[in-house]
């Protein structure tokens, strides 16, 4: 986890890769966002959403502290902050 105040990246699991963070954009507004990688042996193609204040506090309440997920956790989070969100970065090895 890192948080410079400008920049906030968690990763919640490390077996199926997922987290959330925030990040300063220009004109100084802060952009929330998810994501989370899809495996392809040890690659991953990262997907990152932008999400709304209030998602990323309840991932915060709901994800307190780093967990080992299976793929039925990680497409939980995938149903809830990355399907039909607005994608923000996407592509192999690619994440905010």
């Amino acid at each position: 986890m890192a948080d410079n105040n400008d920049n906030y990246f968690r990763v919640i699991s490390n077996q199926v890769r997922f987290g959330c963070g925030y990040r300063t954009v220009l004109g100084g507004k802060r952009q929330y966002y998810a994501w989370l990688g899809e495996p392809n042996r040890n690659d991953d193609y990262f997907t990152t959403t932008s999400v709304t204040w209030a998602e990323f506090e309840e991932i915060q309440r709901d994800y307190p502290a780093e967990i080992i997920a299976d793929r039925k956790a990680a497409d939980e989070f995938y149903d809830k902050y990355i399907k039909d969100h607005h994608i923000i970065a996407q592509g192999w090895n690619k994440i905010l």
